[in-house]
């Protein structure tokens, strides 16, 4: 069972970097495909230590799980639709992810997957990821979706945080504040998915 929920894992931070490198190609960059990142090989995605947390959270049972893949290279200057496509980058691996949650839910409701510890998983671990990236902390996606709606300056700012992250985050996450901030929005998300399969 332990095995299979990695690979579900892996599966679902894959697919998280595809929908970014995918989406920057959409709007004109070929940074990611020239870097060999449009792949579903995970070790060409996949960050040592946004990878092997979550594993580790999953082993010792934790009900709190997060990770995270390493980044796709975007060059910003190559989006033919300018700010508009750095947003449509940065909230794709969110959606994605939030995408297979619902797929999910529907393949249990029609009964296509059984309603096992793995189908709940599934559904899980891609709300667990979609909603700790969409937090707005450098360099989660969700900062670089805020990012696309300021100006140079306050860009810059907020850019060069970013070799802090992994430092706020796990000190967020120690002091229980990154728990906290996201149970309610997994609370709701729990109520939308109920109500998919039992609606």
């Amino acid at each position: 069972m332990f095995v299979f929920k990695v690979i579900i894992l892996l599966f679902s931070l894959v697919l998280h970097e595809l929908a970014h490198g995918y989406m920057a190609l959409f709007c004109g960059d070929k940074t990611a495909k020239m870097s060999g990142r449009l792949s579903l090989n995970p070790l060409k995605h996949l960050d040592p230590v946004g990878a092997l947390i979550p594993i580790i959270m999953l082993f010792s049972g934790s009900n709190f799980i997060f990770g995270w893949a390493k980044p796709v290279p975007v060059n910003y200057f190559a989006f033919k639709n300018g700010r508009f496509g750095e947003f449509l980058v940065a909230i794709a691996g969110v959606l994605t992810n939030y995408s297979l949650m619902i797929l999910g839910a529907l393949l249990i409701k029609f009964e296509i997957v059984p309603f096992n510890d793995l189908s709940v998983y599934f559904i899980l671990i891609n709300m667990a990821l979609g909603t700790f990236n969409l937090l707005p902390i450098p360099p989660l996606d969700g900062s670089r979706v805020i990012a696309s709606f300021l100006n140079d300056e306050s860009r810059i700012k907020l850019f060069t945080i970013d070799s802090y992250g992994i430092i706020i985050i796990l000190g967020l996450s120690y002091l229980g504040i990154l728990s906290k901030v996201m149970s309610p929005i997994y609370n709701f998300m729990i109520g939308v998915i109920e109500f998919i399969i039992r609606s």
